[in-house]
């Protein structure tokens, strides 16, 4: 009973915290990817197509978005897309139900992680405040789909190594299939379960290859499409101007994403021109305190290290330190990965692999619980969890207040540009003149809310309109729709 109450507040926490992600959808991105997903999307569901000389009134998208590097990415977050246009054509419905999803999937993983590896759920609950987690929930982006999908993977596989349980080793075969489907940063962490599986467990799973092999075909006939694609199609774009030296230390700063940014990044860049500048000085403060994340993930890395060859030298067999070993496997993955892509900076890059930073920091964090007054590691842990919350408020706040940024980083809200549109519907599109540079830019944010718009009951009215910010002579970055006066 005691057990039960100890872990009550802290799934309340988490539910709380995943409910938080959804409040006021409106509020999230609408920049370049999101409109070409689902523009993609739109055309597809278009599109009719057959199966085994079924008919179909849709085709399920082929690959998705063309990555920094030239490469196709996966078309899982394309399908997901498609998927919600069966149900409503709100894009601000549709970011909602995904933050949830995503948040949700997330939280229980990081939970049953911590339940896993024998650490308190109050880890998983301070997990869950990550800046970047809020604001990733938060995007109709591919890529972000990692996170949740890679926690589920390493927290599956700890669950195998702990019971052995099948379910659970089935569960991680799927992620490892789908993970690489949706962003192929995604294999710096299949990689290091995969040659773990091989080393240690590969007899367990050759007795369970029947009950493997039917999710093996279904993914294989579902992604295949995709694999030929990327097999024909694959030829890199060179980078010339990308320092290929700095990939080297990218990758140590994968707690990244625990922290409000580094160097002055943050979920949502540049909110902090629309702020006064005390409101800056207490995010920088958050930011500054936010940043004792990344020595705890080096800590992390320095800690594991023994844990893992206690397991190379056959003298330790605990899920704990077959994690060690993994974790740091996928962080020398992600080294090799950076180098050969020459890759560095973005926090998203991190998104394939950010669980096993995670475990990092956990492993530092429980050191440090172990080995100094309790007191002062509730007040550590309480200030640490203080400077995110309040790091997420105050932009959270900011953009809602202004209708997001003028940094094409964030950009436009979405509810700013459907707002903006719901006016638009009611002239000729030839008579748009657009002053707004991120529209002008990517016109597809405008053209594909058009199209998701519910068309005006009245005829077109054909006479000159204008597109603007509210206010040219304020960071403010609310745009409305005008007729010019003569």
């Amino acid at each position: 009973m005691a057990s039960s109450r100890s872990t009550l507040l802290p799934k309340i926490l988490l539910f709380l915290i995943v409910i938080v992600t959804a409040v006021r959808p409106s509020d999230g991105p609408w920049v370049n990817d999101e409109p070409i997903m689902m523009e993609m999307a739109l055309r597809y569901n278009r599109t009719a197509s057959s199966i085994y000389g079924i008919p179909l009134p849709f085709t399920p998208c082929p690959f998705g978005l063309v990555g920094t590097h030239g490469v196709r990415y996966g078309p899982l977050p394309i399908w997901l897309d498609q998927l919600f246009l069966v149900f409503t054509r709100d894009v601000v419905v549709m970011l909602a139900i995904r933050a949830l999803l995503f948040s949700a999937l997330t939280a229980i993983a990081v939970y049953f992680l911590a339940k896993t590896v024998g650490l308190s759920p109050w880890f998983a609950v301070v997990t869950m405040l990550s800046p970047w987690l809020w604001g990733f929930s938060r995007f109709l982006w591919d890529s972000t789909w990692c996170i949740p999908i890679s926690a589920l993977l390493f927290c599956a596989y700890a669950k195998f190594l702990t019971d052995r349980k099948p379910a659970a080793l089935m569960v991680a075969a799927f992620c490892c299939i789908i993970l690489p489907s949706i962003h192929l940063m995604g294999i710096a962490l299949v990689i290091p379960l995969l040659v773990h599986a091989i080393v240690f467990h590969r007899r367990e799973i050759w007795n369970r290859k029947w009950l493997l092999l039917p999710t093996l075909c279904i993914c294989a006939y579902c992604f295949w499409p995709y694999l030929y694609y990327f097999l024909t199609h694959f030829t890199p774009a060179n980078q010339p101007n990308v320092a290929p030296l700095r990939g080297w230390v990218y990758a140590i700063f994968g707690g990244h994403l625990l922290t409000l940014g580094i160097m002055g990044t943050s979920p949502g860049a540049g909110w902090q021109n629309e702020v006064s500048a005390s409101i800056r000085l207490v995010a920088e403060i958050c930011r500054w305190i936010s940043l004792a994340a990344i020595p705890a993930v080096w800590a992390g890395i320095l800690l594991a290290i023994p844990r893992a060859w206690a397991v190379i030298a056959n003298r330790s067999s605990k899920t704990f330190d077959h994690l060690c070993v993994i974790a740091l496997l996928v962080w020398i993955c992600q080294t090799v990965l950076d180098v050969c892509t020459r890759l560095y900076y973005t926090p998203h890059y991190y998104s394939g692999t950010w669980i096993a930073y995670i475990f990092f920091a956990w492993l530092a964090a429980d050191w440090l619980r172990t080995h100094c007054n309790p007191r002062l590691f509730i007040t550590l842990i309480a200030g640490y969890s203080a400077s995110l919350v309040l790091g997420i408020g105050i932009i959270a706040t900011t953009i809602a207040t202004h209708g997001g940024t003028r940094s094409t980083n964030y950009g436009l809200s979405l509810g700013n540009q459907v707002a903006a549109v719901q006016q638009l519907r009611q002239y000729a599109p030839q008579t748009f003149d657009i002053e707004v540079p991120e529209w002008k830019s990517y016109p597809l944010e405008w053209q594909v809310l058009m199209e998701l718009a519910p068309p005006s009951s009245l005829p077109l009215r054909h006479i000159p309109v204008l597109v603007h910010y509210r206010d040219p002579n304020s960071p403010d970055a609310h745009i409305e729709v005008t007729i010019p006066t003569r």
